[in-house]
Formats: structure tokens, C-alpha cells, sequence
């Protein structure tokens, strides 16, 4: 096995452990809170279990995520999973364009040449337009 194969392997033995640590304790908060038990007590403030839960369950969640996100593993398979992804991102539009011309719709690529008519239209009318204008105005005559 290589080397970074076997780094690789321990982080993700690192993020699971601490994964499965983050939900043990969360389980564990949630079991003692006697909100979430049959018995719950007259008049305990619900919303301030809520929010201690949520807090703890943040608190662990952020501290494993953060090791996450800054491991080079993670920048790796992001890497990894942008390229794979613009990829995929190609190949569907190929298989759209193709679909769509095989059941005699307009795609993408024939609306960006219509597009590109128009606009090309537009200016010539402008042009000519402008050239009307020109004609129609009346010469000035100097005077000497």
C-alpha cells in the first residue's frame, strides 16, 4: 500500500472516529435529558434543553468538521470532485444537446446562433437607420 493510500486511510479512520464520538455524546445528551424521556418534568424549560443540546451538538460537530475541511485529504478530494464534476457537467450537456436534436428541438448552441443573428440584424438596422437620418436632415449651406 502507498503511502498517501495510507494516509488517506487514516484520516478517514480519524473523521469517522471522531464522527462517531460527536454522535455518541449527542445520543448521550439526549438520553439524560429528561425532555426526551417518557417522564418529563413539570414545568422543566424545554426550550433551554433544546438550546443546551444544540449548542453541545454544535460545539462537538464544528471542532471535527474544522480538522476536516483543513486536512489535505479533504483539499485533494475537492479537488478531485471539481474536476469530476465539470466532466460530468460536459458530458450531460452533450447528451442534452443530442436529445434535444433528435427529437427536433432547438438547443442551446441553435439559440446562441439565433441570438447572434439578431444581434447582428439589430446593427445593421441601426446602421442603415442612422445612415436615413443623416440624408433627411437638410444640408446646411454655408454662407460667404
Amino acid at each position: 500500500m502507498s503511502k498517501e493510500s495510507s494516509d488517506q486511510s487514516e484520516q478517514y479512520k480519524n473523521f469517522y472516529q471522531a464522527w462517531e464520538k460527536t454522535m455518541t455524546e449527542a445520543m448521550d445528551i439526549w438520553k439524560s435529558n429528561p425532555l426526551f424521556n417518557e417522564e418529563v418534568q413539570e414545568g422543566a424549560d424545554k426550550g433551554a434543553q433544546y438550546k443546551k443540546f444544540y449548542e453541545t451538538w454544535e460545539k462537538s460537530s464544528s471542532e471535527i468538521m474544522e480538522k476536516w475541511v483543513n486536512s489535505p485529504l479533504f483539499a485533494a478530494n475537492i479537488g478531485k470532485a471539481v474536476d469530476r464534476s465539470s466532466e460530468l457537467k460536459k458530458y450531460f450537456d452533450e447528451a442534452v444537446e443530442k436529445t434535444l436534436k433528435n427529437m427536433r428541438f432547438p438547443t442551446k448552441s441553435d439559440i446562441d446562433r439565433l441570438h447572434t443573428s439578431i444581434n447582428n440584424l439589430e446593427e445593421k438596422i441601426n446602421d442603415i437607420t442612422d445612415k436615413i437620418e443623416d440624408l433627411n436632415q437638410p444640408k446646411k449651406t454655408s454662407k460667404k
